[in-house]
């Protein structure tokens, strides 16, 4: 059946999904198959969009439904093909969804490079679900022999000590707690990132700096602070220099404590951004407030890949190598993994460079290639 086309819609790309868990199933028809809500937990979906991809295989005799029955497999399937199609979950926590500059797409992408044959599917970790989410979706996925691995991004501790414990292939983006260090992992230099950003305004003169971040108390968030603070003390600025904020994941809140903040007589010079989700915003308050960006504030920010053109304008930091090799070095990490052979280095993390908005650099260190070759 080719239902998905040149520009698929995501709801074309369930369909295809659903029609390969039957097949990988070796369903037949007139098989049960499984309701909306269970496609739903194993797609990483609502159970309404779980059941309108059901209502395309349906209208394409692929499923078939009986009132008060259940769902059965269709004529449509027709005789099974003899296909093995496993599948790799990508796990973000859906309050990060706003947040993250990650593009997920370039994980896909080299994932499917490096194991043709394995499915990639994204899944939203609802805020008041956490590894219960994760732990139910993965046993169904593994039941029907789906499971092949995962990719957990700046999960939860529980959210990695699970996944660990299900001996499958898995690799980290992100900060590992201390205690999970059999995990594989890529992350970013966090430390130096902050100290980068934070060295980078004192030597601009400021004297007065606010930090705003929306983390969650992980190891990242940590090294990230640290860093920091560690520029502004070399830098020999005073303990009150810094000031910092430390935002639920609110957007309507943020904009308030900000403009609050931004407001004071006594306001700093000068803001850290811990996301490039949150610049705009503080842009937006300095706007309100009728404060000259960067005259009357100076703005900088961490950044997972290069920003648009929009942001560029801001000193910012970012990993030295592209988002594109990052996550083709990860998916690289997975196949290992999958065809159980060593890896050499299991924790890598990634060297950072600052851009000023004239467009010089000031390296940290080598592109992930070189970090890696000489490991």
């Amino acid at each position: 059946m080719a239902i998905a086309t040149a520009s698929r819609t995501n709801l074309s790309l369930l369909v295809e999904r659903i029609e390969n868990d039957i097949r990988v199933r070796g369903l037949s028809p007139g098989d049960r198959y499984l309701t909306a809500a269970d496609v739903g937990l194993m797609l990483g979906v609502s159970t309404a969009t779980a059941h309108r991809a059901m209502n395309v295989l349906v209208k394409h005799e692929l499923l078939r439904r009986e009132h008060g029955r259940g769902t059965f497999v269709g004529t449509g399937v027709g005789p099974q093909r003899h296909i093995s199609i496993r599948t790799i979950y990508i796990f973000i926590e859906e309050q990060q969804r706003d947040l993250t500059s990650v593009p997920l797409e370039s994980i896909v992408a080299a994932v499917r490079r490096e194991l043709p044959s394995t499915n990639v599917q994204f899944c939203f970790i609802p805020g008041n679900s956490g590894v219960k989410f994760v732990q139910e979706l993965v046993e169904v996925a593994r039941k029907a022999g789906h499971f092949a691995g995962a990719i957990p991004i700046s999960c939860s501790r529980e959210v990695y000590r699970y996944l660990a414990s299900t001996g499958a292939p898995v690799v980290v983006l992100g900060s590992l707690y201390p205690d999970q260090s059999q995990l594989t992992s890529v992350d970013v230099d966090y430390y130096t990132t902050g100290h980068l950003l934070a060295e980078y305004l004192a030597s601009r003169g400021h004297r007065r700096i606010a930090l705003f971040a929306t983390g969650g108390g992980r190891p990242g968030d940590n090294a990230f602070y640290d860093g920091v603070g560690e520029a502004l003390t070399t830098a020999g600025l005073a303990p009150n220099a810094l000031i910092m904020r430390v935002f639920p994941q609110d957007f309507d809140a943020f904009y308030s404590q900000a403009h609050e903040l931004l407001g004071n007589p006594r306001r700093p010079t000068a803001v850290i951004c811990a996301s490039d989700r949150l610049i705009s915003s503080v842009a937006a308050c300095a706007e309100d407030l009728k404060l000259s960006v960067p005259d009357d504030l100076e703005l900088v920010f961490q950044s997972q890949s290069a920003p648009g053109v929009r942001l560029a304008q801001y000193a910012y930091v970012q990993p030295k190598s592209s988002f594109q090799e990052v996550a083709s070095f990860l998916a690289e990490m997975l196949r290992k993994l999958s065809d159980r052979k060593s890896i050499e280095k299991r924790h890598v993390l990634l060297p950072v460079e600052l851009h000023v908005p004239s467009a010089e650099k000031i390296d940290s260190g080598a592109p992930v290639a070189a970090v890696l070759q000489n490991g």
